[in-house]
């Protein structure tokens, strides 16, 4: 096994929410090292893949650093890194055949964004004994290096366990953990069945919400003006995350409005949790509508769902009141002065969608094993 010392050179990284890359680093190859240190270090953490070169680069970060309390691990990751190590493949299968989670319980959040999930992994990190990593984004490379055909399934399929493994690990902060919550960015359902297949005791948890209001909530966040340019960037990137608009990138092309485009991200999301659900992954679904309406409620069916006893709910209820993005570039506080509204046209292009959807023909789909309040 080997491992080495990247010497940075430079920090690269301009957008809060692009996925992580090496590119975000310029560095050198420095001293060989103890790869031992990417398991058992807890400042040391698991930041991204370099496909290309088949290695994975972790990133160690400055003492004290608690990136459990990040709304978004891997920006959180690099503003707080300190040394940058990479180690092959080979390598990280290696230590991760070491690695045994064992009866230490792992919690999985899938979403379709803009939904409670960071909140709701918060409350989850609240839990005496628990690590919460919100967004890890060796996930979401996962799934743009995921051939759509299943070409290169064993590689990924491994890169799963491996990187699953090599990211639950204990902290400064808690070196005893009881368990690990994982909440992903939307894409990383695509990954559910492998998740399953290597974790199939994990306990399973999706947050969606209504199309209408995730679609408002969403331009709110993360689109300032809805240009040719931007369409044609999002439809490239998302045809390597969403398959409804892979599908129309290789049959038709034509670059997709925004809210057509959303529409194929948000059936799509939902109908890769039916398909779970009917492969007979265990799965809790918790709408938005209800996080909101009845948020100690919703919290308490998740947390008893995920198997803990003896909680100490008043800690976990102090986190619903919290902006769970705080002082983050889509907190509370900045997305006050946005504002953004539905047309019929926006509403034309829902429609459209929806029909030609086989099965979910309305923004208020409701997926089977949805939680309903007593």
């Amino acid at each position: 096994m080997t491992a080495n010392l990247l010497t940075i050179i430079a920090r690269k990284r301009q957008e809060p929410f692009g996925v992580a890359d090496p590119s975000d680093f310029e560095f050198e190859i420095g001293e060989a090292i103890d790869p031992q240190a990417m398991a058992t270090n807890p400042r040391i953490t698991l930041y991204c893949l370099d496909h290309a070169n088949q290695r994975a680069l972790f990133v160690e970060t400055v003492p004290g650093a608690d990136l459990s309390q990040a709304p978004f691990f891997y920006q959180a990751q690099y503003e707080n890194t300190v040394n940058l190590y990479g180690i092959s493949y080979d390598t990280l299968h290696q230590l991760a055949d070491r690695i045994s989670i064992g009866n230490q319980q792992l919690m999985l959040v899938y979403s379709t964004g803009r939904s409670g999930s960071t909140l709701i992994g918060f409350a989850l990190n609240a839990v005496n004994g628990v690590i919460g990593i919100s967004e890890p984004d060796v996930f979401t490379q996962l799934v743009s290096l995921r051939e759509w055909d299943g070409s290169n399934e064993a590689e990924i399929s491994a890169l799963v366990n491996s990187c699953m493994k090599l990211l639950c690990k204990p902290t400064e902060q808690i070196p005893n953990p009881i368990a690990w919550s994982i909440k992903f960015r939307s894409f990383s359902i695509e990954l559910g069945d492998l998740l399953y297949k290597h974790f199939p005791n994990a306990k399973v948890v999706f947050l969606y919400r209504n199309l209408e209001s995730w679609a408002v909530s969403t331009m709110r966040a993360f689109v300032e003006n809805d240009t040719i340019e931007l369409r044609t960037w999002l439809q490239t990137w998302f045809a390597t995350l969403v398959p409804s608009v892979a599908k129309h990138a290789r049959e038709d092309g034509s670059i997709l409005s925004l809210f057509t485009m959303s529409t194929l991200m948000w059936t799509s999301i939902l109908e890769r949790y039916m398909e779970l659900h009917e492969k007979g992954v265990p799965m809790l679904a918790v709408r938005f509508e209800d996080i909101k309406s009845a948020p100690q409620e919703a919290v308490r069916k998740i947390i008893e769902y995920c198997g803990f006893s003896d909680v100490n709910m008043e800690k976990v209820y102090k986190v619903l009141e919290q902006d769970s993005q705080a002082n983050s570039a889509i907190s509370q506080e900045v997305l006050a002065g946005h504002d953004f509204k539905l047309t019929d046209a926006y509403r034309a292009d829902f429609a459209r969608v929806l029909q030609a959807h086989p099965v979910i023909h309305s923004g208020d789909y409701i997926v089977p094993a949805t939680w309903a309040r007593e």
